[in-house]
């Protein structure tokens, strides 16, 4: 359960880093690929976790059209399991895959494209939103030799060349999870077949939060 939370915590900070919004420009370069290394781990519940894998972003239309995918392993009292996830933004809509539940989850960030079509200046409008839940700029450094800014926000930072997320780290419930750019192409030409989903049931959200309450309940009630 903590892996779907960490996931759409991450995903929400990071959309609101990079202003998502169907009609105007989330990062400043026009397409890109860009690969990363993932490494983690902590104590939760008494237990030690170790994880490592890989990861890669493809974008295009400026970031309006966007793909995550990554694979990872995790090591918990010396059994390994291996996961495999895709995230996808599409014009101003967030969908999550979660491969074990062979389910899709949407949500439309409404008033992100709200502020798109006032023609409000999103960048400003993001790291004013960031500001208000508590985010703040904290610096600046090089990933990959590219200048970047240095953001944290919801106990995570991430470092963004033109909107471009190279690093992030996190901390949730215990767990340290980082992911680094190894290596980064951009203003490339991208097939569309690398932006396709697998053929799932959508659900919304609001769906996935219930469900994560009611498993949550349940456990609690377990002897």
């Amino acid at each position: 359960m903590y892996k779907m939370t960490f996931r759409v915590l991450a995903l929400l900070a990071m959309i609101l880093m990079t202003s998502l919004q169907a009609e105007a420009k989330r990062y400043e370069l026009k397409s890109g690929i860009v690969e990363y290394k993932i490494s983690g781990g902590g104590s939760m519940m008494g237990f030690a976790t170790k994880s490592e894998g890989s990861g890669k972003l493809y974008f295009t239309d400026y970031g309006n059209l966007e793909l995550r995918e990554q694979t990872e392993k995790e090591t918990t009292m010396g059994r390994t399991t291996t996961s495999h996830s895709l995230s996808k933004i599409d014009h101003g809509t967030l969908y999550i895959v979660e491969n074990d539940e062979k389910v899709i989850y949407k949500k439309d960030i409404e008033s992100l494209k709200k502020m798109g079509k006032e023609g409000k200046d999103l960048t400003a409008m993001g790291k004013k939103m960031m500001q208000e839940m508590g985010g703040k700029k904290v610096g600046t450094g090089k990933v990959l030799g590219y200048p970047c800014e240095i953001w944290e926000l919801m106990g995570s930072k991430i470092w963004l060349y033109k909107g471009i997320p190279l690093k992030s780290e996190a901390n949730v419930m215990g767990i340290k999870h980082t992911e680094v750019a190894t290596k980064a192409k951009f203003n490339v030409t991208i097939p569309k077949e690398k932006f396709k989903l697998p053929d799932y049931p959508v659900k919304t959200f609001d769906q996935m939060i219930q469900q994560q309450m009611q498993d949550a309940q349940k456990s609690s009630h377990k002897p």
